[in-house]
């Protein structure tokens, strides 16, 4: 019997995904370019009979709703790491796996983009660039180093665990702020865990890497920028709701922040007339600092793996939502 797979109305940089899950012998659909929401129709013709969906859903999501809907489903594969369209929290409650793509060449490019950004951000390089560009050899502003100084990690998931180790012969002290990792853990990658009050107070770089929930929304706002060291600078890497932006151009317009890096934006794709998008102390990039060839090669072969397995009744690669396993198992033998 085919898997029926429901697939977004676009895949990206994956649509190849496409194809492999046809060539796998999945019976695949397709959600309309068109669809802004779920409506009843839209539920009746996919929902009853979908396996799996698979896909960024950009928009339109995968909401309870949804999932309640779907009595056959067995997994929802996100092939990006994120997977904020998705309500991971109620796939859990139902027993559905959900998995993502979160594969090296993910996490490890997106920590070497953040070591990159902290060293730019510290040898105070667009300063140097606009410098030689307005026709100035020499002078500029001379920036600080990358060795010596604290450097924050707020989240400390794949990503801040392999910036740590990236980290370890710059001689930095590295600060950890993550309620949910234990102390040894964070040790045993050479930094120390703190407050979040301690980390913004003492860090010369603060990294956001956390990912977009009700408890992080802002989490970096007026207050906690107002803790932070006069001079810092702040890195989003996260997801662009974790930073209030408004508050972290107010820093930087005061001078409070000495400069910032954003990569994830409340606002995506960012409007053309957003102030930050071309603020002279910000690098800002739209949603792809760490993206690669090698990325994007690697992910539609992950997804398909992701989703095979979980159909066959196999632990994905990579599960966003590991304390749904036992229940996932239990619909499974419920559903044979």
């Amino acid at each position: 019997m085919a898997y029926n797979v429901v697939i977004s109305a676009r895949l990206g940089p994956y649509e190849s995904l496409a194809d492999l899950l046809a060539s796998a012998g999945c019976a695949v659909s397709r959600l309309p370019v068109e669809a802004q929401h779920w409506t009843p129709e839209l539920m009746a013709r996919f929902c009853p009979e979908a396996d799996a969906y698979v896909g960024m859903f950009n928009g339109i999501r995968i909401p309870a709703e949804v999932l309640e809907a779907s009595p056959r489903l067995k997994v929802v594969t996100s092939p990006i790491i994120g997977t904020e369209h998705i309500d991971v929290a109620r796939a859990t409650e139902l027993g559905i796996v959900v998995a993502h793509g979160a594969a090296a060449e993910n996490f490890v490019g997106m920590a070497e983009a953040s070591v990159m950004l902290i060293a730019a951000l510290r040898k105070r390089l667009l300063a140097k660039m606009r410098t030689l560009a307005d026709g100035v050899w020499r002078p500029a502003p001379l920036g600080s180093m990358v060795h010596g100084s604290t450097v924050g990690l707020v989240g400390f998931g794949n990503i801040g665990r392999t910036v740590a180790r990236m980290l370890a012969p710059w001689g930095c002290r590295i600060l950890v702020a993550d309620p949910y990792v234990q102390a040894d853990v964070v040790r045993d990658h050479g930094a120390e865990l703190v407050s979040l009050d301690t980390l913004l107070a003492e860090s010369d770089t603060t990294v956001v890497l956390v990912t977009l929930t009700r408890e992080t929304h802002h989490l970096i706002d007026a207050a906690a920028i107002a803790k932070m060291k006069a001079g810092a600078s702040l890195i989003n890497v996260g997801r662009g709701g974790c930073v209030d932006e408004a508050a972290l151009l107010a820093a930087l317009e005061s001078g409070r922040l000495s400069g910032a890096a954003i990569d994830t934006w409340e606002t995506e794709p960012l409007p053309a007339d957003d102030a930050l998008r071309r603020h002279p102390a910000v690098i800002g990039t739209g949603h792809v600092v760490g993206h690669s060839e090698e990325l994007y090669a690697r992910m539609p072969g992950v997804a398909l793996e992701n989703t095979l397995r979980a159909l066959r009744g196999e632990t994905p690669l990579h599960v966003r939502n590991p304390e749904a396993l036992p229940r996932w198992r239990e619909r499974l033998a419920a559903l044979a």
